[in-house]
């Protein structure tokens, strides 16, 4: 570890020697550095009485003690001074070493070098205040890796004011010296050097840096006084006018915007706490550490309860280190407002007005809040601030002078022979003058250690029900289908080169693109194919008259996996215009070009994953008939045999390119290549390696095969849409993603007419209940079960069957009452609320809760109360110690009955009254499934996937970002302390931005009654069965692992306990779900249960061979593993065990590491960091339980 100590004081170094570890030349650099700090104070200490015996101005026997003192000084002061001296010569003879090499060059040698290597000048980045230091922080390592620059160019002033420009290779020891001038403190750093020390001070007086792109630049590196130099920069800059790309020039357009304050006050007579400014670093950092500065404002104006503060944190949580002015209007809980601006072009205070008229705002002092905003820092604005002009003007006249100091609001000062009589006032100042005056005067002392505060994680807190639960509730607008008119619907899918002619891997490179407009197929080598496509089709058309931007034409195109294909879409020169993602999968994003005749035409590229996430080859069982089905070929397609170079010779041999198909023989190869007629006989074509080898069409089979998957994606998608149209009245083509869909079909079906919306400060109070299912093994422990005869019990379609069982909860929420905590912490009253209709008391809550054991408490294997641990959800028996819990009226009801937990309400919020519509609906697309699936209608599909998706869209998350595309950074300026991250398509950056405002509504009630009665039905059956003294070994939210022979005896007791059927295939009801590929499964046989996500049963197998009319019985196994693929567990246990899946669990059960290469049974692709694809050769994890 290294320490740039430059500015420590000598107690600072005695704790770093004390406090750290160093090495033995770091250690010796900081005690030289604190012998030279000793003689430096002894020297500063002695010099006034060294100065005054000079004038006679002391006794002898004083000016004998002084004259001691310096001659015992004088050594270690002469011996520093020549060490400092021999330094400054050093850099002296090599700053003219660097001076004559610059004046060897000539503009021939500059003229070869530009004509050779030309630098190319990507990004220009300036520093003008701290602000600019923090925008570097966001951008610095993304400028290095995306540049990826060869040199920095750093300009800066020297202490005369001469413009100096330097120029380093770009390396990561010069990215963390770069780093550590900008924060202005503690860097790592194993050995630093003088150069080091040289390069940070010149970043600390930076103000361009400019990034060069070339393997070799003109050094021309110090100096600018020589005229010959400024005529060769000059040259140069003529020669690299057009190589001068982008910059970044964070000088212009700033925003108003607030954050924290990089000054400490000096002057301990003026107390600034109040503006969340300290008198010394502990106490400054201890302020700014309680909140972001407008928050701390608002706290300190007392117009705001603790509550409406975390109300405006929730809404501007995503983006709580800077404070834009144009935010704070967005914020919903704001109310009238004034700030004041200080403006440094003009030096006067703006007044600016949030939410009212100025004039307005004057005559209602009392109700506004008045804010200042100085330094990019928010305070509270004061008009009573006894400090005066006169006292801040002159301190450093009078500080000497006790009397002065005694008193800030003096007035007037008049000197006597030895002392001063003051004048005190009754005049007062205003907070931004005292701050703005003090900061001019020099009262302030720089913060060098910039280090940045996570407001967000602050934020992060538990939170209560809020006190007027009704005013984040807002009523559901009537449905009305929007209509997205599109003028085209195109399908499309592109090919790529995986591989080079040595075959190494490559970044995936385009070499094809197929398109379906209709009955027209068409091709090209990319996606501009596409665009001229449609350009043609509009070619001569002209734009109608109109006032706004919007397009003249819309063309949506789908593409099966577009977050795949859009990496080839990206890199051309479009604008990209808006991009939805979500977990890091493209949705959606859309372009627009305009024609000859000035027509813009939109492009709108859409992934039809999202819609239906099954494999493109499993879509045409879905939706086509058998004799459609019969028209496609089988999937076969050796990828990664294809090259550059070989596409181009258009010569593939079948042989080779057999090698690299997976799941399919040579036969079945050969087969397709036959049918699709792109077969090729060796002895008619020259060049062939052998005579009479069988060779084949490349580019022809590639063009064949990419128009298949259009056309049936094509087919498929429109087959949905007609269906969805003549059933549902519904247009598929107005929604990106299924769970939309089926979110709008249930507002169609008014499913949430009474239901009201939440938002704000009730929103994130209901996210807190929100916990999917439970996944784990019977105690968290490993189960290990052989010779058994095992089932997968599955709840047939088991969040539709808690929609059907229960019901929405409608009208407002409202805040508990102390009253209604009081009766419902009673667990009879509690146990009046049930699903039913019919139920006595008709509220559904929504509880902060305490819990506690009793002797009685049961421990469950399958426990229903759950806590995060390490980030991982874990359910468990145990309280954890924070002991609040949030639970509805059937979680706490479950919690009691199972459980036999003791409670507490802390506090809640309910809603008065229910809406049953649901049941009638998911009744209605349930049965309808059922009928479609016998009568092999494709219709049953769509009811499946919208059946699957109806709740999800309740339980929605923060959507606190956004994405957008830039082909040039310097446009992110205003937006610098918003980016997340930046990554790269070709030219263009792929921006994720926080929300400087979000006012996010949602059904979260709903969601959460939905899961809520999911878990109740699974329990049910869980807890019965735990009570009967039945074992499960596994469950993974709406199945579980048990044994055949306990079936009979749970179903049984199922039925006497509820009167309901446990086992069949109607809602509610479970069934065994064991499927493989070989047969029917009778059962599982022996199972190995090591963690949530990892377990193998070994499946007993019914299947029927045909061609001798008998049934066989054979083994499979049913397979999991979180994070390895089933064919890369299969090819580990052929390798290792003989195939025996089982024996290979065994192992992990035992704590044996396994390394899994994901690369071994099938091809394996990365998302590189540009966005990019590429294969990977090997893929390696080692698992171990």
């Amino acid at each position: 570890m290294s320490i740039n100590i430059k500015n420590f004081t000598i107690a600072e170094l005695k704790v770093l020697l004390q406090d750290f570890d160093f090495d033995e030349k770091s250690m010796k650099t900081i005690k030289n550095k604190i012998k030279k700090l000793k003689i430096l104070e002894e020297m500063q200490r002695i010099m006034p009485d060294f100065e005054a015996m000079k004038q006679q101005e002391i006794g002898q026997k004083k000016k004998l003690s002084i004259i001691d003192e310096m001659q015992r000084i004088m050594p270690d002061f002469e011996a520093m001074k020549q060490y400092e001296n021999d330094y400054k010569q050093k850099i002296q003879n090599k700053n003219i070493q660097l001076e004559e090499q610059i004046k060897s060059y000539s503009k021939e040698d500059v003229n070869n070098y530009l004509d050779q290597k030309q630098p190319d000048i990507k990004g220009v980045i300036r520093f003008d205040g701290d602000s600019n230091r923090i925008m570097i922080k966001y951008h610095l390592d993304d400028i290095m890796k995306y540049y990826k620059g060869k040199f920095i160019r750093i300009y800066y002033r020297d202490e005369e004011g001469k413009t100096l420009i330097f120029v380093y290779p770009i390396k990561n020891r010069l990215i963390l010296l770069i780093r550590n001038a900008i924060y202005k403190g503690v860097h790592l750093l194993e050995k630093e050097t003088d150069s080091d020390q040289e390069l940070q001070r010149k970043m600390l007086h930076a103000y361009k840096i400019e990034i060069l792109i070339a393997e070799n630049v003109f050094n021309k590196n110090l100096l600018e006084n020589e005229k010959k130099l400024d005529d060769i920069d000059k040259y140069i800059k003529e020669k690299q006018k057009k190589q001068l790309v982008k910059s970044i020039d964070l000088k212009t357009n700033k925003k108003n915007k607030g954050a924290y304050f990089n000054f400490i006050n000096k002057i301990p007579q003026i107390n600034l706490q109040r503006y969340q400014i300290g008198n010394n670093l502990e106490q400054h950092l201890e302020l700014s550490r309680k909140a972001q500065c407008f928050i701390y404002a608002l706290q300190m104006s007392k117009q705001y309860t603790n509550q409406e503060i975390q109300a405006i944190l929730i809404q501007v949580q995503s983006n709580l280190q800077l404070f834009s002015l144009t935010q704070i209007k967005n914020i919903k809980h704001i109310g009238p407002m004034c700030i004041h601006v200080y403006q440094e072009s003009n030096k006067q205070v703006r007044l600016m007005n949030i939410k009212g008229d100025i004039n307005d705002l004057r005559q209602q002092q009392k109700d506004v809040v008045h804010i200042s905003l100085y330094k990019e820092h928010y305070f509270i604005y004061d008009t009573n601030v006894e400090v005066s002009n006169f006292w801040l003007n002159n301190f450093q006249k009078y500080k000497t002078y006790q009397k002065y100091l005694d008193n800030t609001n003096i007035v007037q000062v008049r000197e006597t022979s030895n002392n001063i009589c003051v004048t005190t006032g009754k005049s007062q100042n205003d907070s931004i003058t005292v701050i703005r005056m003090m900061h001019e005067l020099n009262m302030f002392e720089e913060i060098k250690d910039y280090n940045e505060f996570n407001y967000k994680e602050n934020s992060k807190q538990v939170i209560s029900a809020p006190d007027n639960a009704q005013d984040y509730c807002s009523e559901t607008k009537e449905f009305i289908e929007k209509e997205n008119h599109f003028d085209k619907i195109l399908y499309a899918d592109t090919e790529a080169f995986t591989i080079d002619s040595e075959g190494k891997f490559i970044k995936h490179k385009c070499y094809l693109c197929v398109w379906a407009d209709g009955d027209i197929i068409k091709s090209s080598r990319d996606v501009n194919g596409l665009v001229r496509y449609i350009d043609k089709c509009y070619i001569d058309e002209r734009p109608a008259a109109k006032k706004n931007n919007l397009p003249d034409k819309q063309v949506l195109i789908y593409m099966h996996n577009l977050s795949y294909d859009c990496q080839f879409i990206l890199k051309e020169q479009y604008q990209i215009e808006d991009m939805i993602q979500n977990n890091g999968k493209v949705l959606q994003f859309s372009f627009s070009i305009y024609n000859r005749q000035g027509l813009k035409i939109q492009f709108v590229f859409r992934d039809s994953y999202i819609m239906i996430s099954k494999r493109l080859s499993e879509l045409p069982e879905m939706f086509l008939s058998i004799e459609e089905q019969k028209t496609i070929q089988k999937e076969i397609m050796c990828y990664n045999y294809y090259t550059e170079e070989r596409y181009v010779n258009n010569i593939g041999n079948i042989e080779e390119a057999s090698k690299f198909i997976s799941n399919h023989t040579k036969q079945e190869f050969i087969s397709v290549l036959k049918k699709s007629d792109c077969m090729i006989k060796t002895s008619k074509t020259s060049g062939a390696q052998s005579a009479g080898d069988d060779c084949f069409d490349m580019q022809k089979y590639a063009l064949f095969y990419c128009k298949q998957d259009v056309i049936v994606l094509q087919k498929c998608v429109q087959k949905f849409a007609q269906l969805l149209k003549e059933n549902m009245d519904m247009n598929l083509f107005n929604y990106i993603s299924i769970s939309s869909l089926a979110l709008s079909y249930q507002l169609k079906k008014q499913c949430f007419n009474k239901v009201y919306k939440v938002n704000g400060l009730l929103r994130q109070f209901l996210q807190q209940f929100v916990i999917g299912g439970r996944c784990m093994t019977a105690y968290n422990k490993k189960q290990i079960l052989l010779f058994k005869k095992i089932l997968d019990f599955d709840a047939v379609s088991l969040y539709p069957s808690a929609q059907y069982r229960t019901y929405y909860p409608a009208g407002k929420l409202y805040t508990l009452t102390p009253e209604l905590i009081q009766h419902y912490n009673v667990k009879e009253n509690l146990f009046q609320i049930t699903e039913k209709s019919s139920s006595k008391d008709q509220n559904t809550l929504y509880l902060e809760v305490k819990l506690f054991k009793g002797n009685d408490f049961i421990v469950r294997g399958f426990p229903l109360l759950s806590q995060k641990v390490d980030g991982v959800r874990q359910f468990t028996n145990n309280i954890d110690k924070e002991n609040r819990y949030f639970v509805d009226t059937i979680g706490l009801q479950e919690l009691v009955l199972r459980q036999n937990y003791k409670y507490e309400i802390i506090s809640g919020v309910y809603t008065k009254e229910r809406d049953y519509t649901i049941q009638g609906v998911i009744k209605y697309m349930f049965e309808e499934r059922v009928k479609c699936k016998k009568q092999k209608n494709p219709l049953q599909e769509i009811y499946k996937l919208m059946l699957n998706s109806s709740y999800g869209k309740t339980i929605e998350g923060d959507r606190n970002e956004t994405v957008e595309i830039y082909e040039d950074l310097s446009q992110l300026y205003k937006k610098y302390d918003q980016i997340n991250s930046i990554q790269q398509y070709g030219n263009k950056f792929c921006v994720k931005l926080e929300k400087e405002c979000c006012e996010q509504t949602g059904y979260h009630h709903v969601g959460i009654q939905i899961l809520s009665m999911s878990k109740r039905i699974m329990n049910e059956v869980m807890v019965l069965a735990d009570d009967l003294g039945l074992k499960i070994y596994y469950q993974d939210t709406d199945s579980m692992q048990i044994q055949e022979d306990d079936l009979k005896i749970l179903s049984e007791n199922f039925k006497e306990k509820y009167n309901r059927q446990l086992i069949g295939e109607q809602m509610g009801q479970f069934h065994s779900d064991f499927k493989s590929k070989l047969g029917k499964v009778l059962y599982g046989e022996d199972g190995i249960y090591i963690s949530k996500k990892v377990y193998c049963v070994k499946l007993c197998v019914e299947k029927y061979d045909k061609k001798n009319e008998v049934k066989q019985f054979c083994y499979d196994f049913h397979i999991r593993m979180k994070g390895i693929t089933g064919e890369c567990i299969t090819q580990k246990a052929n390798d290792l065990y003989g195939g025996d899946v089982i024996k290979l669990y065994e192992d992990l059960a035992k704590g044996k590491p396994i390394e899994f290469d994901l690369c071994n049974a099938k091809v394996f692709m990365k998302k590189q960091d540009d966005y990019s694809y590429m294969n990977l050769s090997e893929f390696k994890r080692t698992l171990q339980f």
